[in-house]
């Protein structure tokens, strides 16, 4: 089966990731035109009657989706990201009060065992 899809509508990034999601169930063919897109997708079992370009293009279209909320959500998600690792930092004096005895090996005690 194949199905064109037009360049003004998808990145080559969303084909891509969508191409990939389907590598373990069929063998995907890309091609383009001067618009377009074009797929052509073969199940790799024979007698699979999956309908893959319908899946296919629901495919594209969440990935279009989830590459607009990421872009959406950018601002968001750096500033949860600096809160983060801000609250992380130690500072030189309290480095000092940290047990940085590790001899009894305590960390690679099986913690299921008991």
């Amino acid at each position: 089966m194949r199905i064109h899809y037009k360049k003004e509508l998808y990145s080559r990034n969303i084909l891509f990731r969508t191409c990939y999601a389907f590598t373990d169930q069929a063998y995907i063919h890309l091609d383009a035109d001067a618009d377009s897109y074009i797929v052509t997708i073969s199940p790799k079992e024979e007698g699979d009657q999956t309908d893959y370009a319908r899946l296919f293009s629901n495919r594209m279209i969440e990935e279009e989706n989830r590459e607009i909320v990421a872009e959406q959500t950018q601002n968001l998600r750096q500033i949860l990201f600096a809160r983060a690792m801000a609250s992380t930092v130690i500072y030189d004096e309290e480095i000092a009060d940290i047990d940085t005895d590790v001899s009894d090996k305590s960390a690679m005690k099986d913690w299921f065992a008991e």
